[in-house]
């Protein structure tokens, strides 16, 4: 793993929204938009920390792709909070692998993996079970 993507994780524990972003930058395109290279990327004020600026996404990621484009979208919308317009469209234009992962971030972000299910024991006492992830993030060799 690499510094910033471990900066970029501590700066984002403990919200679902920007933990998602970060994972799916980190994960998808071989993890290159996860680095100071990217106008996105930004330095904290903690040593060794670093956070998504949303708006440099929207306004520096013209040159790229339609995908690459589409995924960083998704991670801006995440992080900012701003609405994704045409989602259909978006979703349709990634390719597979990419898509798992925007499925994933899209659970990861709404606490799936936090979730508690009310359950009957087989002596009729209620209890708790934890069912994981509802879409867990897929194994990508090339992530950072």
């Amino acid at each position: 793993m690499s510094v910033t993507v471990a900066g970029l994780r501590a700066w984002a524990r403990g919200s679902y929204a920007e933990e998602a972003a970060v994972e799916l930058l980190a994960r998808s395109f071989g993890g290159r938009f996860a680095s100071t290279g990217w106008p996105w990327v930004q330095q904290c004020d903690r040593a060794g920390w670093f956070w998504l600026n949303p708006d440099a996404i929207w306004t520096g990621s013209g040159a790229l792709s339609g995908g690459e484009r589409r995924l960083l979208n998704v991670v801006a919308a995440l992080v900012g909070g701003q609405p994704l317009t045409d989602l259909g469209g978006i979703l349709a234009g990634l390719d597979r692998q990419n898509l798992a992962l925007v499925l994933a971030a899209f659970a990861h972000a709404g606490g799936s993996h936090e979730h508690a299910l009310l359950i009957m024991t087989a002596d009729g006492q209620p209890s708790f079970d934890r069912p994981g992830a509802l879409i867990g993030w897929p194994t990508v060799v090339e992530a950072v």
